[in-house]
């Protein structure tokens, strides 16, 4: 049956169990993969013993990470997209970290540029990038609009500033501009929607 189904417990036990159901039922080709959206490398071992136990045996199933499945999905829609979005937490952090001395010029960076200021400044700055690219990760799930409105020249804080940088340099392909394009396409077009996946289980 298409749609949503939601199941809660405070105890991963069941959560496997109802996945466990979830899973008897085949889907259409014997040849398609079960995807199984995990957040760390730990839940897929553990969650993959779970569904052997239950089912004997766990085979061709994917479990990916939410990022790199949303990118999945994008990547099918948008046929131009890079192999590794620059806006991935890990490549931002250097992108960030070049970034920042070209920026510590603007009033907006003094509490930056006080922070970075003594012995230990290049590791100083990686951390410091290393904790923004994760920060401006989080605004483009939770808090799109306000990357939006940054995109078009509101605000002057450092983190608009620096987000408008990183944007001048790699382009609005991330995935808050995507989802964006994305649903608005799919809204009403269900021929958009061929080639996902028949089945996508999201386990946390």
């Amino acid at each position: 049956m298409a749609g949503l189904r939601l199941y809660t417990s405070n105890r991963l036990e069941i959560l496997a169990q109802r996945l466990a159901e979830v899973l008897k039922r085949p889907l259409v080709s014997p040849l398609d993969r079960e995807v199984i959206v995990v957040q760390s490398r730990g839940m897929e071992r553990w969650l993959s013993m779970q569904i052997a136990q239950r089912l004997g045996v766990c085979s061709n199933c994917a479990f990916p990470f939410p990022n790199a499945f949303i990118h999945e999905v994008f990547k099918r829609f948008f046929s131009d997209l890079p192999e590794n979005s620059p806006f991935d937490p890990e490549i931002m952090t250097w992108i960030i970290m070049k970034l920042l001395p070209v920026c510590m010029e603007n009033r907006a960076f003094e509490a930056l540029r006080a922070y970075l200021r003594g012995p230990g400044n290049d590791l100083k700055r990686f951390q410091l990038s290393e904790r923004i690219a994760d920060t401006f990760d989080q605004y483009l799930l939770f808090r799109p609009q306000m990357i939006f409105r940054w995109e078009q020249g509101h605000e002057e804080n450092w983190q608009a500033v620096l987000w408008r940088k990183i944007v001048k340099e790699n382009g609005n392909q991330h995935r808050a501009k995507l989802a964006k394009q994305f649903l608005e396409a799919v809204e009403g077009h269900s021929a958009y929607l061929e080639g996902l996946p028949e089945r996508v289980c999201l386990f946390g």
